[in-house]
């Protein structure tokens, strides 16, 4: 296995494309940036995300978002850095081309694989931070590049990803790529306990669970409670990922219809590959909506739907909607039961449209007022994932990562000046 110091980069005429060949001395001799003294006070942070940030919605996305600007608000300078379809100049933002399309679960996963190492150095060459902050480093190429580019540079990791099962050519996959990269990652976080395990197979030292969070000052309750004839659901999330499960909740709500319930239901996300929602009374499709509207429809709505099949490591919905002083029911899966309350929760079996109608009538059935105080119980919950409080937490991460680089950074300066006496001792017996 060829470890980064060994790879050597061949750029072709067209910018953004590198083959990459071992083994060869081009990264090991290339220049580094060098470690910034860094006070007690304000941190440069780059925060970097690795999926397409012109595209809407998104996890990863969001919480990169959020998390710098709760670190601004603590006074550190902050860089948002990732891979984009569409140019953008917005200050505190820097964003690199070569996007690429790999559609999986019926969705867009668009990912910068072809980001120019060229300008990913001249990037760094023109700016120098304390601390370089990678969401989702094992996705290509960004990540990779970033951490052979500045390896003088702290770096700290965020794991979001998780699988509920794995297949042995992907283990071995993340953990070959690791190899070649998480030698200069000096801390790591996971966003909870399954995305640690996930994580695990890969990244072998110490890891700090610091969750998701949510913007409680932007994902309010509603100043007033009206109770309206009709229960109004709501579903946020991509159509077209199976893995949000939006089928299961267009049949759940088709019999809630034929029992003739008074219920309406909002869809917002994206389409990707799928068909619109069915045609069905009450049902209103809104598609990908601005932060400022999809917080007004989670304050509109009177109960909050996650249907999803698997694979979410965390659920960011619910906290969302649970900010908003919302019951939940959602599927009973391992990431959502990182979230959900007792009382303010109803949790399903996940893919099983007859359990989640059932569920559903339950809980339009229940008197308004006590949907209202087991939204008032969530959204407190919610309060003790506010981004500002896990800043903090975040904060001390870079702290722990500076440390251990300038520890490294020694141990490497009294390796060489061993190493030079070694030779020096040798030239003068020689003599």
């Amino acid at each position: 296995m060829w470890t980064a110091s060994w790879l050597h980069v061949r750029l072709d005429a067209i910018e953004g494309l590198a083959t990459v060949h071992p083994p060869a001395m081009a990264l090991r001799n290339a220049p580094m940036p060098a470690p910034v003294p860094v006070s007690e006070g304000r941190l440069r942070v780059c925060m970097m995300v690795t999926y397409d940030m012109a595209s809407p919605g998104g996890g990863v996305k969001q919480h990169a978002l959020h998390l710098a600007a709760s670190l601004r608000r603590l006074g550190d300078e902050v860089m948002l850095v990732g891979p984009s379809s569409v140019p953008t100049d917005e200050p505190d933002v820097h964003s690199f081309g070569g996007i690429v399309n790999i559609p999986a679960n019926g969705s867009d996963n668009n990912l910068g694989l072809l980001v120019s190492p060229r300008a990913i150095a001249r990037f760094f060459r023109k700016h120098r931070f304390d601390v370089i902050h990678i969401h989702e480093p094992l996705q290509p190429a960004l990540s990779y590049w970033s951490v052979w580019l500045t390896r003088r540079v702290p770096h700290v990791a965020t794991f979001h990803a998780f699988m509920e099962e794995e297949g042995l050519l992907l283990r071995w996959a993340r953990k070959a790529w690791g190899a070649t990269m998480f030698p200069w990652i000096q801390r790591a976080i996971a966003v909870s306990e399954p995305a640690a395990r996930y994580a695990s197979a890969a990244w072998s030292r110490e890891l700090s669970i610091i969750p998701n969070g949510v913007p409680t000052d932007i994902f309010t309750p509603p100043d007033l409670h009206h109770h309206n004839n009709r229960v109004k659901l709501l579903f946020v999330g991509r159509i077209g990922d199976v893995r949000k499960g939006a089928r299961y909740l267009f049949e759940a709500y088709a019999g809630l219809l034929a029992r003739r319930l008074p219920v309406t239901l909002d869809v917002v996300g994206e389409l990707g590959q799928a068909e619109p929602p069915p045609s069905l009374p009450g049902l209103t499709y809104h598609g990908a909506v601005a932060f400022e509207r999809l917080s007004q429809l989670y304050r509109a709505c009177d109960v909050f739907v996650a249907p999803s099949t698997g694979q979410e490591s965390f659920g960011i919905v619910l906290l969302e909607a649970m900010a908003s002083a919302k019951p939940v029911v959602c599927s009973n899966i391992e990431g959502y039961r990182q979230v959900a309350t007792t009382e303010g929760s109803t949790l399903v079996t996940p893919s099983d449209a007859t359990a989640l109608e059932d569920a559903l009538v339950r809980v339009v059935r229940t008197d308004p007022e006590i949907r209202r105080r087991h939204g008032e119980l969530n959204r407190r919950h919610a309060e003790t994932f506010d981004y500002d409080r896990l800043a903090e937490r975040v904060r001390h991460e870079y702290r722990l990562a500076i440390a251990a680089c300038r520890v490294g950074a020694g141990r490497a300066d009294r390796e060489a000046e061993a190493q030079a006496d070694r030779a020096d001792r040798a030239v003068r017996s020689e003599a």
